[in-house]
């Protein structure tokens, strides 16, 4: 059995005792740091909410956008397929 010197004991119980005090005195700080992480990512939602909204102010452009794209190549397939039914 292994037995322990008074000094030994008393250190062991000093340490135990110091991070007990900064661990009680960190609370104060992981609530600083927890308020900080939720305004981050209020400001991040917020961002988010701005960019859906102007994505969905130019959905309807970009549908015409490729609705007139499609037609352009509907066209050319056309004038591609006449011009090949014209040479036979």
């Amino acid at each position: 059995m292994e037995t322990k010197s008074r000094y030994e004991v008393i250190c062991e119980l000093e340490d135990k005792k110091r991070k007990l005090i900064l661990e009680r005195d960190s609370f104060e700080d992981e609530v600083k740091i927890k308020e900080k992480e939720i305004k981050l990512t209020k400001r991040d939602v917020e961002d988010e909410e701005e960019d859906l909204v102007e994505y969905k102010g130019t959905i309807q452009k970009r549908k015409e956008t490729i609705q007139e794209l499609i037609n352009s190549l509907d066209d050319s397939l056309k004038r591609l397929g006449s011009s090949q039914l014209q040479k036979k």
